[in-house]
């Protein structure tokens, strides 16, 4: 709704410019342009976040100070059906049509390669659009580095990396920083029953979906508007979470509540021009924030100096995540 009302003002602002029909003809393909990248985009969004959040902790109990422990985990992801396309009609566009039908189900960047078409009118000249496609895999998986330290106060720093995984013509990567603070030290003086903690991250999930190029071109022996050969996506999250955990013998069993704010940075790629380059500015009202939220469950197995870590994360997606942790000193 938000994006929508931003979109609506954009296209109040340009007419009261009093532009000139080709211009408001542009206007009007851009705008109904982004409202196709936004349907496009939302579910690898939100599957990064999702992502990103997880296995940032295996107790609420943190290390002794100037601990350390190095962590190779790998996260698994499954895409349902509803967020692999999207419908749309042409009711809801103000230039641009879907060639041939009245209504389309797109994919969406974790869909499949089906390719639908789009026209639209500049300055009585029509042109086309293709839809962009997805990665077509139906899973999301990728492995990361997870290095921790102990500091003071029963305080606990997290770097995450992870390097750029490939997947046909895609790209993507994770980095992130995370600060974990136990609680049972203020609630209980002695025995502690349960350990409680608040944790606190950033991840960056860098997403680059590549594509075979197409021309938004009118026709054959037109020069194009634009030749775009990529979709680029920034997923940034700030995650705040609520953890306890629970020793038992060689196990520690933990659980966790967590509030996502997440927001993106989103263009297209391909080869520069005017068309391309205002369509990316238009693009930038993607960047509005979402807010969501998760649940996990977990347990981990200790063994002399390594830890086996399992944890179930459940919210907009459910996502596997899996580590093997060693203790360096």
């Amino acid at each position: 709704m938000k994006l929508k009302i931003t979109l609506f003002c954009c296209c109040l602002a340009f007419a009261k410019a009093e532009l000139s029909t080709a211009q408001v003809g542009l206007n009007e393909a851009l705008t109904d342009l982004v409202l196709i990248s936004d349907r496009y985009v939302e579910t690898a969004a939100e599957a990064s976040v999702m992502q990103s959040s997880a296995g940032w902790y295996n107790s609420a109990k943190t290390l002794d100070k100037f601990k350390y422990t190095l962590a190779f985990h790998a996260n698994g992801l499954a895409f349902p059906d509803s967020k692999m396309s999207f419908d749309i009609s042409n009711e809801e566009l103000s230039n641009v049509t879907i060639r041939g039908a009245e209504t389309a189900t797109v994919p969406t960047a974790l869909g499949n390669r089906d390719v639908t078409f789009f026209d639209f009118m500049i300055d009585g000249d029509s042109y086309e659009f293709q839809a962009f496609t997805g990665i077509d895999t139906g899973f999301l998986a990728y492995p990361f580095l997870q290095g921790k330290v102990g500091l003071w106060q029963e305080t606990e720093l997290t770097l995450r990396y992870s390097p750029r995984i490939k997947i046909d013509k895609s790209r993507y990567a994770i980095y992130g920083v995370g600060l974990q603070h136990n609680l049972s030290q203020y609630l209980f003086k002695e025995k502690r029953p349960v350990e409680i903690a608040v944790l606190g991250s950033y991840s960056l999930f860098d997403l680059d979906l590549g594509f075979d190029s197409y021309a938004v071109r009118s026709d054959a022996n037109s020069a194009p508007l634009a030749v775009i050969d990529s979709s680029v996506l920034d997923a940034h999250a700030i995650l705040l979470q609520l953890i306890a955990s629970k020793d038992y013998e060689n196990w520690t069993f933990s659980t966790g509540v967590g509030y996502n704010r997440s927001w993106i940075d989103y263009e297209l790629g391909g080869e520069d021009g005017f068309f391309l380059d205002v369509l990316n500015e238009f693009l930038t009202v993607l960047s509005e924030r979402q807010d969501s939220y998760k649940a996990d469950l977990g347990a981990t197995y200790h063994f002399t100096n390594w830890d086996l870590n399992t944890q179930l994360s459940v919210g907009n997606f459910v996502n596997l995540n899996i580590g093997a942790i060693y203790r360096l000193n």
